[in-house]
């Protein structure tokens, strides 16, 4: 796979690549190794209003909205460029997020099938039902409900998945009816560029219907998209600070914010887990994708019985664990983003071995000449209250907390904490599995080896990991109004 030696980094408004106003750009950096993958336009509050002004005049003016036969045509042709061009898209991920290419098919390929579930959805969704006479004061009316889009879409995305969490956005909010500016993480702008590219060169999308902005400064574009009164929808996948912000920002004018910030996802071993299967998995969904994602099993909480034969296990399934240059298939660990996220890795290890918890293996940067990187890393003997164990990491550490007890205990560790995006049972009992589960504090509950990550079923999360949700009928809903017109019934 290779990245093409200029690949495009412009923003694009109204249906147009362009520089940004100030003319300025900022460069790519791959993690991996420091070097330069490209560079980006460096968006300003103009270039963000005119983005918006495109956006509001498509959703206004066009038909896009109402032409649903356009809206599924258009995404069909967006769906087949994008496979046409699937090697290019996973090159960009390895390059600019240093995803491994052992995964990066989930990120890309995958997600382009996704489509399909809602590009259906346009034409086979209830958008009317008429409901019989119902009558209240005199007044008999038949009454019928409508689903229209909001109209322009903010769209906010993170660095770790760039193509998953930029085609969610574009595709939820287009199949919709919504126009939509996105704006792309400093770290990861060329993904967005390159999904504008397939828009602009494979489908009939209208100018102004999809907008793409990069910026250095994420704080500044991202206040002047969230400051303008024109959308009317924020949808956001970040931190929870971030999203804090978004949705105080999106009160003033009482717009709508659809938010998935993160997580610290328990997975339970439970007293009669079959190791064999449950260690191997566990370790793989927390180490996937370096550890940076927001719903990886990130914290293991043990029962007593087992937690010293699971400890000698983890030190010599994370100990082999593969880890380097991202472009080869056989590493499945590979860097951080960015030299500052490396040094938040390491200060939140480091503050909790000075705690008393114990490393059984890694616990510190990886010797390279180049790049961001981190050993896989197990970190034992933790409270259950400590910070690592109540923060998100976000990096190749497997935090363990040790309970004694019953279920109940189990399930009281599992829900010591603010977040709730996912969560993991690991028992050998399916009906014990399925009550733990109805009494998690989570949005998606994992038993076994399986995993929720489906385009028809719906994700997001409890407490600070978020409101709203996507994927599924709840996901395509969320960006939709319900509208109930009455009239006389005769």
């Amino acid at each position: 796979m290779t990245v093409a030696s200029q690949p495009e980094g412009r923003l694009f408004i109204d249906g147009e690549f362009r520089e940004a106003l100030s003319a300025q750009r900022f460069d790519v950096i791959n993690p991996a190794d420091e070097s330069v993958v490209g560079t980006a336009a460096d968006a300003a509050a103009e270039d963000v209003a005119q983005a918006v002004a495109a956006a509001r005049r498509a959703a206004d003016e066009s038909s896009w909205p109402t032409d649903r036969k356009l809206r599924q045509h258009c995404l069909r042709q967006l769906q087949d460029g994008l496979r046409k061009e699937a090697e290019t898209a996973r090159a960009l991920q390895t390059a600019e997020a240093g995803i491994c290419v052992a995964s990066v098919g989930t990120h890309v390929d995958a997600m382009t099938d996704d489509m399909s579930f809602f590009i259906e959805l346009i034409g086979t969704f209830d958008w009317e039902t008429n409901f019989p006479p119902y009558e209240l004061m005199g007044l008999r009316s038949l009454r019928q409900v409508r689903y229209e889009p909001y109209g322009v879409v903010g769209a906010i995305t993170p660095w770790n998945a760039p193509f998953m969490t930029d085609i969610w956005k574009i595709n939820h909010a287009l199949t919709t009816g919504n126009t939509v500016v996105l704006k792309t993480a400093p770290d990861t702008p060329l993904t967005g560029a390159f999904i504008a590219r397939i828009a602009h060169e494979y489908t009939d999308l209208p100018a102004g219907v999809l907008n793409v902005l990069s910026s250095q400064d994420k704080a500044a574009a991202g206040e002047a998209l969230t400051g303008d009164q024109r959308v009317d929808m924020y949808h956001f996948t970040g931190s929870p600070a971030v999203g804090q912000r978004i949705a105080e920002r999106a009160a003033s004018g009482i717009r709508k914010a659809c938010l998935e910030l993160g997580g610290k996802s328990a997975n339970l071993i439970l007293d009669d887990a079959e190791l064999d299967y449950a260690l191997p998995y566990s370790v793989g969904m927390c180490m996937s994708n370096s550890g940076q994602g927001c719903a990886l099993a990130t914290r293991l909480v043990v029962h007593a019985s087992r937690y010293d034969e699971v400890l000698e296990r983890l030190e010599a399934i994370v100990g082999a664990l593969p880890w380097g240059d991202p472009r080869d298939s056989r590493n499945i660990v590979g860097p951080i983003i960015n030299a500052n996220q490396l040094d938040r890795i390491v200060g939140l290890v480091d503050r909790a071995r000075s705690a008393g918890a114990r490393v059984i293996v890694g616990g510190k940067r990886a010797e390279a000449e180049k790049g961001f990187w981190y050993l896989p890393t197990v970190v034992a003997d933790v409270d259950e209250n400590a910070e690592i164990a109540q923060n998100e990491v976000f990096g190749p550490v497997l935090t363990v907390v040790r309970y004694d007890g019953d279920d109940d205990e189990a399930i009281r560790v599992a829900n010591n904490s603010r977040y709730g995006l996912s969560a993991y049972v690991q028992t050998a009992d399916p009906e014990r599995a399925l009550r733990i589960s109805g009494r998690l504090r989570a949005g998606t509950v994992n038993i076994g080896m399986s995993f929720y990550l489906s385009p028809d079923t719906p994700f997001g999360g409890y407490g600070i990991s978020g409101v709203g949700r996507e994927h599924g009928l709840d996901g395509f809903r969320e960006y939709l109004q319900a509208k109930t017109i009455a009239s006389p019934a005769v």
